[in-house]
C-alpha cells in the first residue's frame, strides 16, 4: 500500500513539472453600479483539475474546478471578519514603570579586523548581476498566453474617447492573432462596463525549475571565482 502511495505522489510530481500549470483570471459585472465578481483559477493543464478563488458580492469561497468548470458545491465560504478586543488598554492607562537607568558607560564593541577575502558591495554586485540578468532574459519562457477575452459593453465620460478605444479595438482584431477575442460594444450614453473579462495563462513549472537551478549554479560558480581565487571578476 506504501509503494502504491509512493508511486502516485511520483507521478503527480512528474505531472506537476511536465505539464503546465494554467492560470485563469475572471471579472464580471451584470448591471451598472453593481459590485465586480472576480475568480481566480488554478488547475493542471488548462484547468482540468484544480481549485478556484470566487469573490461575490464581497463574499470569498473555494471551489473545486473540473475541465474549466468550477463545482458550485461543496464550496468552502471565507470569513472576512475583523476582531476588535475592547477591553485592550490604551497608552494613557497603561501604568508607567521603573526602569533602572545603569551609570557606567562601556565602550563600543570593536568591529573585527576586515581580512582580504571580505567580500565587498561591489563583488556581490559583481557576483550576482550577470545571472540576475540572465534569469529575467529567459523568465518569460516560463508563461504561455491561452485567451484574452473581453465581451459586453463599456461607455467613458466622454464620447469622443468611446469611440476612439472602439476603433483601437477594431484595429487590434484585424491583427492574426487567434487568442485574442474582444466583442465590446460602445455605450455613448451610460458610463460604466457591463460584461465579462477573462485571461488564462500558462505556467510551465518544470522551465521555471531549470531556470532556477542555472540561476542559482551560475551565482555560486562566481562567488566560488571571487572568493577563492585572485583572478579578477568581471560585471559580464
Amino acid at each position: 500500500m506504501l509503494d502504491f502511495f509512493f508511486y502516485v505522489l511520483l507521478a503527480g510530481c512528474f505531472l506537476l513539472f511536465v505539464l503546465p500549470i494554467s492560470l485563469v483570471l475572471r471579472a464580471s459585472r451584470l448591471e451598472m453600479g453593481a459590485p465586480i465578481n472576480a475568480e481566480i483559477g488554478l488547475g493542471l493543464y488548462k484547468a482540468c483539475m484544480g481549485i478556484a478563488l470566487q469573490i461575490r458580492d464581497g463574499q470569498p469561497s473555494v471551489h473545486v474546478v473540473l475541465f474549466s468548470c468550477v463545482i458550485p458545491r461543496p464550496a468552502l465560504r471565507l470569513a472576512i471578519e475583523k476582531k476588535t478586543s475592547p477591553n485592550a488598554p490604551s497608552e494613557a492607562e497603561v501604568p508607567p514603570q521603573d526602569q533602572s537607568v545603569s551609570t557606567s558607560h562601556s565602550p563600543p564593541p570593536s568591529e573585527p579586523p576586515k581580512t582580504k577575502k571580505d567580500l565587498e558591495a561591489m563583488d556581490w554586485i559583481r557576483i550576482g548581476l550577470p545571472p540576475a540578468l540572465r534569469l529575467l532574459k529567459r523568465f518569460p519562457r516560463i508563461f504561455s498566453l491561452y485567451s484574452v477575452l473581453a465581451k459586453g459593453h463599456f461607455g467613458l465620460e466622454d464620447p469622443m474617447q468611446t469611440g476612439a478605444l472602439y476603433g483601437y479595438q477594431c484595429a487590434l482584431l484585424a491583427l492574426p492573432f487567434k487568442r485574442l477575442r474582444l466583442e465590446l460594444i460602445p455605450n455613448f450614453c451610460n458610463q460604466g462596463f457591463i460584461g465579462q473579462a477573462r485571461i488564462a495563462i500558462g505556467i510551465h513549472m518544470g522551465t521555471l525549475l531549470l531556470i532556477t537551478l542555472g540561476f542559482a549554479l551560475h551565482a555560486g560558480l562566481r562567488y566560488l571565482q571571487t572568493r577563492y581565487t585572485s583572478r579578477p571578476l568581471r560585471f559580464f
